[in-house]
């Protein structure tokens, strides 16, 4: 929608978004946070398997498996959230993935361990395309990107409190630990259960025509943005994999890399709600791509042989594509479905390749790091270039309800 139709810039501004939200928005973001706040077995299961007596790669096999469940998780959220219903879809992803981390806590086989690993991953990553599908349902369209931005917010406090909590937790036990993140899960889906709204795709009768994950990617443009997402992401993990190398291959105490990461949290969590008030009024293509463009070229900067400070500017340039460009990412999907029927499967397909571009990324950043370290970042800026075509190409501008008066 262009700026021109928007009468009250104000309308627009956080607080006047999220007064105006309805309650059951507000429960849903409350889960969200408190569900990733109470969220440690992702960081903690490696460090736990060995503590057990279990090799590191095992422990490192155990993780790819949660891994591979959270993207079947994801992409079946599409499809069983358009038959069942965003908030049972909640719930049952809630409920299963608290009682599989649950298991972790008091079972001792590996195989079993795995198996509950998997089981984690898989139901505890179903929720997020649902959650997505109902916030969408329930929020006027012209204020899906600042909502989205405030679900971000969420998110990443509940990234940055939670490892902390989780050590707090750890000195006292692992079980202590996992029994914590079970409770939170199983308090989300008694939230959801209770609280939340029966939310599902389309009327009733558009419900018997079925829409499957055949008919997203007829959709060429959107199937660009889907490619993108993977690609994006895919650049992004590399500040996990590889970024933690490069610093100590160059000389620097490892403490650089914590300041590194915890500034980008610190600037997204400060920035991005009040950036996203002005953002949400530019064109959805423009803040999508160029979040791309500025994401790669913020990690190839890692590369350039300019001391210390390069950091510090690298991930300046990383962290403003980022906050220009999640909250967009975040509402798209459902603004750019062809109607309600298709808006779960939409979101499932563009989390999915997310997800996929997260879990792939190490594998091919630390084999070129091996290879020559600067490698890896030479690929972030061309892939990132690749992925900013991808979206300048792909994104539609979707209609949007003018902001109210």
């Amino acid at each position: 929608m262009s700026p021109a139709v928007r009468r009250d810039p104000e309308a627009d501004g956080v607080w006047s978004t999220l007064r105006h939200l309805p309650p059951s928005v507000i429960t849903l973001l409350v889960g969200i946070a408190l569900s990733r706040t109470g969220t440690f077995i992702a960081v903690f299961l490696t460090l736990y398997l060995t503590d057990l007596g279990h090799s590191p790669a095992g422990a490192g096999l155990a993780l790819t498996v949660f891994g591979i469940g959270s993207i079947i998780g994801s992409f079946a959220s599409g499809t069983v959230t358009a038959w069942w219903g965003a908030r049972q879809v909640i719930v049952g992803s809630m409920l299963l993935s608290g009682g599989a981390v649950l298991g972790v806590a008091f079972a001792a086989d590996y195989r079993v361990l795995v198996a509950l690993a998997f089981t984690a991953g898989l139901f505890g990553q179903m929720y997020r395309p649902a959650a997505a599908a109902m916030m969408a349902a329930l929020t006027p369209s012209n204020r899906l990107v600042m909502v989205s931005a405030a679900a971000r917010l969420g998110l990443n406090v509940g990234a940055a409190l939670g490892p902390m909590l989780g050590v707090w937790l750890l000195t006292h036990s692992f079980a202590l630990m996992f029994i914590v993140n079970a409770l939170t899960h199983l308090a989300f889906g008694l939230i959801a259960l209770f609280l939340l709204p029966d939310v599902r795709d389309g009327e009733p009768s558009e419900r018997q025509t079925a829409v499957s994950y055949r008919d997203v990617f007829k959709d060429s443009k959107y199937t660009l943005v889907i490619v993108a997402m993977f690609l994006t992401g895919f650049i992004e993990s590399q500040y996990q994999a590889v970024l933690p190398l490069q610093i100590l291959s160059e000389g620097h105490p490892a403490w650089l890399y914590g300041t590194i990461v915890t500034l980008n949290g610190a600037i997204v969590i400060a920035f991005e709600l009040p950036v996203t008030r002005y953002t949400q009024r530019l064109p959805m293509r423009t803040t999508i791509a160029f979040g791309s463009l500025f994401i790669g070229a913020g990690l190839a900067m890692f590369g350039l042989p300019a001391g210390i400070w390069v950091f510090f500017a690298g991930v300046l340039v990383w962290t403003f594509g980022e906050i220009i460009s999640a909250p967009s990412v975040v509402a798209y999907p459902a603004l750019a479905a062809p109607g309600d029927r298709h808006r779960s499967r939409y979101i499932g397909a563009i989390t999915t390749a997310q997800i996929g571009g997260y879990a792939l990324g190490p594998t091919v950043g630390t084999y070129l790091f091996q290879v020559e370290h600067s490698f890896v970042w030479i690929m972030c800026a061309a892939v990132g270039l690749v992925a900013f075509l991808a979206m300048w190409r792909g994104v539609r501008e979707p209609e949007r309800e003018p902001s109210p008066a």
